[in-house]
């Protein structure tokens, strides 16, 4: 006879403790996969061979893979994302900041660190810039723009591109652009002229009256005028528009590829003829737009959506299509040829499910007051809203019942349930054990020894 005393359920599989809502544990000796919860979903703590995950809710959550480590805060605005070459971090709209590890490759990357209203940085070249907004500062290949020059904005703004500068004074009143081959002015919204290449810019009395106009030299043009809203005209060698009383009647017209399009007016009708496309509606009761390789289609919108679509990624081709209901209720399905891939539905707000047979995984949860997913969203604050959580992959499956109250967990021929600290039930070919109040009172068999447990004292 063996006598030893505990709280916890023990095997040679695994240990349990449950002293819900305080703390519930859970160690695999097998696959050496631990689960720790305290306070309910407050505190959540994982760790398996793949990843590692702990939680704080609602205020911050740390994941961790052999490829990277992130750590989201104030989801969905804050994230900090580490892998073998970069570090990022962003709290929108206050910081940013991304710096280089270890390059992947001879190309170097720029480096920054914006925490509004200071900002510093790197170029790929090594030139460090920075500045105090809105007093003084420069950018340097940061926004699509080689530099960037501020004082006092928005009294004095200089861009530098890769073929002009313009300079603005009071943005967006004054502007001025000098280059090789441009140059203009503004004095916003009385008057404006600009000259770019083969292109011109003018308006008047903005956005009354803006022209447009390019003509090269192998004989293409480009024309553009407007005297907004009463009409629009925009003209290319193989294309022609017409808007009047923007934005309700439009013509469109191209060819190669061969295009007609009619709004009249706008959005309550529509036609698309064209060379591997065609369209209609008549809004908002239905409506189709049907391309080579892609579908979409709406009846009485908002009400209905459906989308389908072909792509190609690496040496596979893809099949995918969409119900839509009221926007946030949908019925998604991916395929590979002729097989199904992967399922996801979602009935706002009552229920989400999502499946994929190539992985054996299925998971559900009720109720799904989330109309979108957001990583972050989903681990610092989705558990609280959840009442009913089941999950399952290969020949395990878990289910979570009213943030853990009621629990069952099945792997192979082994079943568990526990009832809060109050009862669990464990079951597989060689054990069949029933325990309550965490083992104030236990009897059964556990792998083929009879045990009884009285006042948490364990006898064999």
């Amino acid at each position: 006879m063996l006598i030893k005393i505990g709280l916890a359920y023990e095997d040679s599989i695994e240990k349990r403790v449950n002293l819900w809502p305080f703390l519930v544990l859970n160690k695999n000796k097998l696959s050496s996969y631990q689960r720790l919860e305290i306070l309910g979903p407050l505190f959540y703590k994982y760790s398996g061979s793949k990843e590692n995950g702990t939680s704080i809710r609602p205020f911050i959550s740390w994941v961790s893979t052999p490829q990277e480590k992130k750590t989201f805060f104030l989801s969905p605005l804050g994230l900090y994302r580490s892998d073998s070459e970069r570090r990022t971090l962003r709290l929108i709209p206050l910081i940013s900041k991304s710096s280089e590890k270890r390059p992947s490759s001879e190309v170097k990357k720029g480096e920054h660190f914006d925490f509004f209203p200071i900002f510093i940085g790197k170029t790929s070249e090594g030139k460090l810039y920075g500045g105090f907004f809105p007093f003084y500062g420069k950018f340097k290949e940061r926004f699509g723009k080689e530099e960037i020059t501020f004082i006092l904005w928005p009294f004095y703004t200089k861009v530098r591109y890769e073929e002009y500068t313009s300079q603005n004074y009071l943005w967006p009143i004054f502007k001025t652009i000098k280059g090789e081959k441009h140059r203009g002015f503004k004095i916003w919204p009385l008057y404006g002229s600009f000259q770019e290449k083969e292109r011109k810019r003018s308006f008047f009395l903005w956005p009354f009256y803006i022209r447009e106009s390019a003509y090269y030299s192998e004989g293409d043009f480009e024309e553009k005028w407007m005297f907004f809203p009463f009409y629009i005209k925009e003209e290319r060698p193989e294309f022609r528009r017409r808007i009047v009383l923007w934005p309700f009647f439009q013509k469109v017209q191209a060819e190669k590829p061969d295009y007609k399009q009619i709004d009249a007016p706008w959005p309550f009708y529509r036609k698309i003829e064209g060379e591997n496309i065609q369209g209609w509606r008549f809004w908002p009761f239905y409506g189709y737009l049907k391309r080579e390789e892609s579908l979409e289609r709406f009846i009485l919108w908002p009400f209905y959506f459906y989308n389908e679509n072909i792509f190609s990624k690496g040496h596979s081709s893809y099949y995918e299509k969409q119900h839509r209901f009221l926007l946030f209720s949908k019925k998604y399905s991916q395929y590979e040829k002729e097989t199904l891939l992967q399922t996801e539905t979602r009935l706002w707000p009552f229920y989400h499910s999502h499946e994929e047979l190539s992985q054996n995984l299925y998971l559900f949860y009720f109720p799904a007051l989330l109309p979108f997913y957001d990583e972050g969203v989903e681990r610092n604050y989705a558990p609280f809203l959840k009442l009913i959580e089941y999950y399952k992959k290969g020949n395990y499956s878990f289910l979570k019942l009213l943030w853990g109250l009621y629990r069952y967990e099945k792997e192979g021929e082994r079943r568990v349930q526990e009832l809060a600290f109050l009862i669990r039930l464990v079951r597989d070919i060689n054990t069949n054990y029933l325990e309550i109040g965490e083992g104030f009172l236990g009897f059964g068999k556990i792998e083929g020894k009879p045990v009884v447990k009285i006042f948490f004292i364990k006898i064999k």
